[in-house]
């Protein structure tokens, strides 16, 4: 059996990555800040705390899936740095604790988005956020320092993601609970295209990258674009609130109109590609949004923050 240490095990992709995993027969350690569940409590910004586990798991393989906390401001927080640094640190060690491959999640964010179509290996790189730049910073080192010490990596870049167990805070998730709760979902116009992809989708092409034999960067996108507006208008549709949706109460900082990924190479060297519909990953989301997102009726009015 092989072990792999998955950091961020109780987030929004290492949960169902993890998941995957276990099922496919994989000996897996989970790494969380909180402890929560059946991972383990480890402050991956404490070089000391991530030498013990790794000395004392020894695991062969790593998915490394955890980075700063989704809220606030993340693209242009100084707190990537820090987990730049961490990162760097954590392969390293997981390296010297004689682990033999590692799979870490880059960002779509690392590449230039004034092409409109990202394409691995084509597509310049000129990160726009602290956040991507801290991203390519790290596939440089990682990437260096693995063929000096043989150690296989696969860095598979993922684009927009939406699905059961999103941060309240992103758009699927917010929108979801906004409508949910039958109060107003304020959005920007909307008119930017994105890549969408289906967490569980995501999920797949991770393991399937840990699992694989190859080397280098590969991109987890759909190569299919929807306007943000038209992805909010779909979940209002399936709630029956479209009424509540309130496109252009907030000012849009996002320059760059079209952003999408392209899933060939991804497919010949994964055998991976999105199999979740549109249609169906919002009722899922929505399924979910029903458990996670109490109607605001329900609350306790100390639990309403004005």
């Amino acid at each position: 059996m092989k072990r792999v240490v998955v950091t961020g095990a109780t987030g929004f992709l290492g949960r169902p990555t993890a998941d995957r995993l276990r099922a496919r027969g994989w000996e897996v350690v989970g790494v969380s800040r909180s402890g929560d569940g059946d991972t383990r409590r480890v402050n991956l910004l404490d070089p000391s705390a991530v030498r013990a586990l790794f000395a004392e798991v020894r695991p062969s393989h790593l998915l490394h899936a955890a980075w700063q906390p989704v809220r606030g401001n993340v693209m242009q927080s100084p707190e990537n740095v820090e987990w730049l640094a961490a990162s760097l640190a954590l392969v390293r060690t997981f390296q010297e604790c004689g682990g033999v491959r590692a799979a870490v999640v880059g960002s779509s964010g690392e590449y230039d988005w004034t092409d409109g179509i990202c394409r691995n290996g084509v597509t310049p790189m000129k990160p726009a956020s602290i956040y991507g730049a801290c991203k390519h910073a790290l596939h440089i080192a990682i990437e260096a320092f693995a063929r000096v010490t043989g150690l296989g990596l696969i860095w598979p870049r993922v684009f927009f993601v939406y699905g059961p167990g999103e941060d309240a805070s992103r758009l699927v998730a917010s929108v979801v609970k906004s409508l949910l709760q039958g109060m107003p979902a304020e959005c920007t116009e909307g008119l930017q295209v994105r890549d969408y992809c289906y967490v569980d989708d995501v999920a797949a092409g991770l393991v399937a990258a840990l699992e694989s034999n190859y080397d280098g960067a590969v991109d987890l996108a759909s190569g299919n674009g929807i306007a943000v507006r038209d992805l909010v208008l779909q979940v209002a549709n399936k709630l029956d609130r479209t009424d509540l949706v309130r496109l252009g109460a907030r000012p849009s900082s996002d320059n760059f109109p079209l952003v999408l990924g392209d899933p060939t190479e991804a497919g010949a060297l994964l055998g991976w590609s999105p199999r979740t519909p549109l249609a169906v990953g919002i009722a899922d989301t929505i399924a979910w949004g029903r458990q996670a997102f109490a109607p605001i009726h329900s609350l306790q009015r100390s639990d309403i923050i004005t």
